[in-house]
């Protein structure tokens, strides 16, 4: 029972600072695409993709180090692939959709900032379907190799004793 109640109370632990994690890190591409795209320097598309990519970073990090308390480097490229696999094809649906968005509402609105908050409001959105399973994706990834490191299957045998005399 304390086994489960353990394992139930760091999976918690793990998804809240993912959670936090993931707050920064959209807190940060926004802040990004309002500057890139509020200001005029790029269209919705590449403002979202650099947005995208900007916060993709702190976030590896964190969960990395934070929520999964992965240190070193003997997984870093299995956790770097897997990483980018899932948040690339996350990154695609707010991209595109970010996009999209752009493209149906600028006929319609002529104000910039009106069409940045749009944007932002899009791309947050776009963003939360696909939150629990990146979460539950990336858990397999990097709480595998937690387990792994912290559960090892060596076996450490007695200390052989010699006959006909006694171990005490």
């Amino acid at each position: 029972m304390s086994r489960t109640v353990n394992r139930v109370r760091a999976v918690r632990v793990r998804f809240t600072r993912y959670s936090v994690a993931s707050l920064i890190a959209t807190g940060i591409s926004q802040l990004v695409l309002f500057g890139l795209y509020g200001w005029g320097w790029l269209g919705a598309f590449w403002a979202s993709a650099v947005a995208f990519a900007v916060g993709a970073v702190p976030h590896f990090v964190m969960i990395r180090w934070w929520a999964w308390g992965q240190r070193g480097v003997p997984r870093l490229t299995r956790q770097v692939v897997g990483y980018l696999v899932v948040t690339v094809l996350g990154g695609l649906v707010s991209v595109l959709l970010t996009t999209a968005a752009e493209w149906l509402v600028t006929p319609l609105v002529t104000d910039r900032a009106a069409r940045t908050l749009v944007l932002n409001v899009t791309y947050v959105l776009s963003g939360l379907p696909v939150f629990v399973a990146k979460y539950a994706f990336l858990d397999r990834v990097f709480a595998q190799d937690t387990y792994e490191a912290t559960n090892s299957t060596k076996v450490r045998a007695a200390k052989p004793v010699a006959p006909g005399t006694t171990s005490s």
